[in-house]
């Protein structure tokens, strides 16, 4: 049996990456989702390194990732 495993894919984001879905339980792929993201620490859309905040770029790897 062949099943693909889409968890391998998965990168658990950084605890403090925020987006407004998360306050009104909406998907990431509603029709109303902003896409936009920003870091809880800065309130900024940046991370403390200076990089953008994103659902893909806040993950392992970087410098002020907190899981």
């Amino acid at each position: 049996m062949n099943t693909t495993d889409n968890t391998l894919n998965f990168k658990r984001p950084c605890r403090y990456l925020r987006n407004k879905e998360m306050f009104y339980q909406g998907a990431d792929d509603d029709a109303f989702a902003s896409g936009l993201y920003w870091c809880s620490k800065t309130q900024e859309n940046c991370g403390p390194d200076g990089s953008n905040a994103g659902k893909t770029e806040c993950c392992t790897g970087r410098t002020c990732y907190v899981d």
